[in-house]
This record gives structure tokens, sequence and C-alpha cells, in this order.
């Protein structure tokens, strides 16, 4: 077992970031032990080396012990360092500085790794930014990781690495807790059939003719058109047949994400207790895929509309859901989580950018995620979102299918480098687009198997 020294200073938030850090991520048992006098991190290994690490952010607080939640903490430069430990090319040192010094065994380590990793899980760095979307959603564009270009690196993970590699030099001998890359496939069922009025039919109509110039997809959107009329079995949408048969090829299951809101702007208002609906509960069920809350729009600020809606979901699936994610990625830290924490959810999966691709979170891990206002660490797990098809078809405005592939294995496989989760968003409704199809869909399923 190992001891980490520290002081009290922002003792609930130090505690929250061992306990994921040391306990989830790298199964490490430890002792914490409190110093008054301590102004850094020191853990003392059981052949009593040391491995200190500066503190380059709970010590600015001051008294307020959470003065931290303001734009002065937020980082402001980014330098990289490269070492015996650092387990890419270079680490992105944002709190401290990039200097590793080893005396005696003992290393003396200047990058504030904590501080790090807790602005990445927290999300604090949301919190604290008045600019957001139409959709009240905080903006890529305004975060660190685009302001530094390092969306595409878990970061968290790489810090993770780099603090098991100097446990390792100093003599650890214990083992690590082992993780395995795993594909988790979702699908958002905002709509459960696509075609089913006229201001949809010619959207996806025009789209086909226009942009695409596929006359027989254009051709094939009148017929479905009239055939929704009487059936929805040849909806594009209606593919959860294909979507489950391409998940078990892998072996394994998709997570289809159902709303159950009223119809509003943002929010198609479909049935749930309809026959159709019924049914695809069922089919799903029965082949032993997943059924998770998808909350409607205006549930973001509404615990009482989202408790009902989720209870509403439940009675009708007959299913106690665990799982999910908010629609449209609408999400305010820490009160999101809040919610999902008071109704008895387990795991989350909103936290990725509507607008880019890559570690929103800066890892690839399911973690327990932090009130940072109430000071607690939840039972709520996130399972961050790292690649969503309309990031790269709608707000990329990506239409070339090689470039869509590129993107996805990119990120793969730094997924699988870290033998963490590569959480994918697919909608049942995104094969309108044809270039898009159902082919090219089974391709990156089957990449995830490579």
């Amino acid at each position: 077992m190992i001891k980490i020294y520290c002081s009290e200073k922002n003792l609930p938030e130090k505690k929250y970031l061992f306990d994921v850090i040391f306990g989830e991520f790298l199964g490490i048992d430890y002792e914490l032990v409190l110093k008054s006098d301590e102004k850094n991190y020191v853990i003392e290994l059981s052949n009593n080396n040391k491995i200190i690490i500066e503190d380059h952010f709970w010590n600015r607080t001051g008294q307020d012990e959470l003065s931290y939640l303001n734009q002065e903490f937020l980082p402001i430069e980014i330098s990289y360092a490269h070492n015996q430990f650092t387990f890419e090319e270079d680490l992105p040192v944002l709190y401290g500085n990039p200097e590793v010094i080893i005396e005696r065994n003992n290393i003396f380590c200047s990058i504030d790794l904590f501080a790090t990793i807790y602005f990445f899980l927290s999300r604090w760095e949301e919190y604290i930014s008045t600019d957001r979307d139409f959709a009240e959603r905080f903006k890529y564009v305004n975060s660190i990781s685009a302001k530094f270009n390092i969306i595409d690196r878990p970061i968290v993970n790489e810090l993770t690495e780099f603090l098991w590699n100097m446990l390792l030099f100093s003599g650890y001998k214990g083992r690590r807790k082992e993780h395995n890359f795993t594909p988790i496939i979702t699908h958002d069922i905002d709509q459960p059939v696509r075609i089913n009025n006229f201001k949809m039919f010619w959207k996806i109509f025009g789209k086909n003719l226009i942009r695409y110039k596929n006359i027989d997809g254009a051709l094939m959107n009148i017929a479905v058109y009239v055939l929704n009329k009487f059936t929805p079995k040849y909806d594009l949408a209606n593919c959860y047949e294909f979507l489950m048969d391409v998940s078990d090829s892998i072996n394994t299951k998709s997570h289809f994400i159902f709303q159950n809101s009223k119809k509003t702007k943002f929010d198609w208002g479909y049935d749930i207790n309809s026959k159709f609906i019924q049914d695809t509960f069922q089919k799903i069920k029965s082949r032993g895929h997943f059924i998770g809350y998808h909350p409607g729009f205006y549930t973001l600020d509404n615990p009482e509309l989202w408790k009902k809606e989720y209870e509403e979901l439940c009675n009708s699936t007959l299913i106690k859901i665990k799982q999910g994610r908010q629609h449209y990625l609408r999400f305010k830290a820490p009160f999101t989580w809040q919610i999902w924490e008071d109704n008895g959810l387990e795991t989350d999966s909103t936290l990725g950018y509507s607008e880019r691709e890559g570690f929103r979170c800066g890892t690839c891990y399911e973690y327990s995620v932090y009130n940072f206002l109430t000071r607690k660490k939840l039972k709520l797990k996130e399972v961050p979102l790292i690649l969503m098809e309309v990031s790269l078809m709608g707000y990329q405005n990506i239409i070339e299918p090689k470039i869509f592939f590129e993107r996805f294995d990119t990120l793969v496989k730094k997924v699988r480098k870290y033998a963490g989760n590569f959480v994918f968003l697919w909608h049942n409704s995104a094969f309108d687009r044809s270039v898009f199809t159902k082919n090219f869909y089974k391709e990156l399923i089957t990449h995830l198997n490579n």
C-alpha cells in the first residue's frame, strides 16, 4: 500500500481525485495522511521512496475553497514535457511546468497532474462560461481543448500512465487494474421513423436530389413516403434489426436510447405506447440489447419533467432503465449529473461535444462524477461519448466516407491504446445521407473488432 500525504486544503476535491485515479483507474490501495504544513502531494512507497508532486492549483484558492470557479484559474498557456515517464512523445502541461527531477530515487515533479485531471473530469470549466449556443450548451470553441488543440488527446489517460511509470520507477511492486478496449455502440432514437410528414420528406428528397445527385435515392424517398401512410416497414429509420445484427457480429450489444417527450420544436414527440414502438421494445429486449433514456430538450432545467418522462418510459418498457444520454447533448455541470443521480441512474453518456469528436472529459474510461458545488462524489458514472456521426456529417459538413473513416480510425486507435471505452453514437435515422450507407456503417463497426 502507498501513503499519500497532503494538507486538508480542498480535501473533498483531493479525496475525490485519489479515489478515481488510484482506485477506479489504477486499482491501487492507498492510505491518506493529512499534514497541515504539507504544501504539495507526497506519495510514499513501502520502500520509503517518494514522489513529490507540486500543487500549483489548490494552494491558490485562499480561504474560499471554491474560489477556483473563476476565469482566473483556467490554464493560461500550455507547455509540453518529455521524459522517461511520459507515455506519449510529449505530455501537455496545463498546470505547473515540465520539470521532473530525480534525486536518490525520489522524484520531484513540477507537473500538477492532479489539477489537470480534476479540470477535465469535473467539467468546472463549463460552469463558469456564460457564452452558450442556441441549446444553452457550452461551446467547444470556448474550451481549453479547442484553444490548445488537444481535443484528440485523452490527457487524463496520459497522466495516469505518467503517474504509473513514476510509481514503477520508485519501486512499486503491486499490480494495477486491467482495462479492456470496449466498443459501446449507441443509437439515440430521436425519430423512430424518418419520413412521416411532408416537411421531412421534402428535406430528405431535396438532399438526395440536389446535394448528392442521387436520383434513385430521391425516387425511393417518394415510395417510402407513400408506404409510410400504411406501414413503417420500409422507412430508412426502421433499421433496429439491422443495427442489432451488426453489433452481434462483433459480439457486443447496441444501446437504443429512447425519448418520451411531447412534440416540440426540438422533440419528435412519438408515442412510446404505439404498437410499432412496443414491438420495437420487445425485439430489443428479446435479443439482449439495451434500452436507455433520452430526456427531452426541455428537461435540462426541469427535474420534475425529467422524472415524469423517465418514469413513464420505464413503465412502458417494463424495465428499470439505468443508462442514457441527454437529447441534443444538453448538459450543465454539475446540475445535469445531479438530476441523474437523484433518479437513481447508473451511467450517463452525454459528454461529447456536438461540434467536434474527441475527448471532452480527457478520458476514455468510465468514472465517478463529482458535484463541485455540493463537493460530493456521486454514485453516477460518466461514460464519455467519443464520436457522434452528426459531428462529422452535420456540424463539420464532411460528406466523404473516406475522411469520416480516417477520423473514426484515429480515435479508435487512441482508445485502443489505453484499453478504454469507444463510445460511438449513430442515430437510427442517419441513413438518409446516401453516401453513408448501411454497408459503410457495417464497415465501421466491423473495424472495431480488428
